[in-house]
């Protein structure tokens, strides 16, 4: 990763169309959240940035949560394998070791792919960050039994701490907002 570039002071000078193109990729295909994050402007940290998405998010439709949700990749799935995933996508995909897994894994992972999308109908979402393959199958396999609502929070969850990690990575923050 290179250093964040970008400080408080330079987002909360920013027009709309340069803060959608700075973060509209921090929730995987989903630009509108940081359209909807703009007005909340002036951040004095990080984590009221990353708030304001929240909030953006929280307040969408049901519709528009599943949409996102079911803009995030498959893990180690189709668009890993054809190379079309996102930046972000790949290189944390590949930090938890899942561009490197074995024939019986990627079986089971796609076993496990199919079984929760059938179930969810969206993808399993998980900060790979956060995470190595054993602790991801374990989560993976733990998490198809629960029901579809907590599931679906879990996931929002999950997309909220992933975007965090992207966000404290574009945003240089100073000791006071560390």
């Amino acid at each position: 990763m290179t250093a964040p570039s970008l400080t408080l002071a330079q987002i909360n000078q920013m027009t709309a169309s340069d803060f959608s193109q700075a973060f509209g990729r921090v929730f995987e295909h989903s630009g509108w959240i940081a359209e909807r994050a703009f007005t909340a402007r002036p951040f004095a940290t990080v984590d009221d940035l990353h708030g304001a998405m929240r909030s953006a998010v929280l307040a969408a439709s049901e519709v528009e949560q599943l949409a996102l949700l079911r803009a995030h990749p498959a893990l180690a799935g189709r668009e890993a394998q054809s190379g079309t995933l996102t930046a972000e996508s790949a290189g944390e995909q590949a930090g938890a070791g899942l561009n490197a897994l074995s024939s019986a894994e990627m079986a089971r992972v796609a076993q496990l792919n199919a079984a929760y999308a059938t179930r969810f109908g969206h993808p399993f979402i998980i900060a790979v960050r956060l995470n190595n393959k054993e602790t991801i199958f374990s989560e993976f396999e733990r998490r198809l039994a629960q029901d579809a609502a907590t599931e679906q929070r879990a996931c929002l969850d999950q997309v909220f701490l992933i975007t965090s990690l992207r966000l404290r990575d574009l945003v240089a923050q100073s000791a006071a907002s560390a």
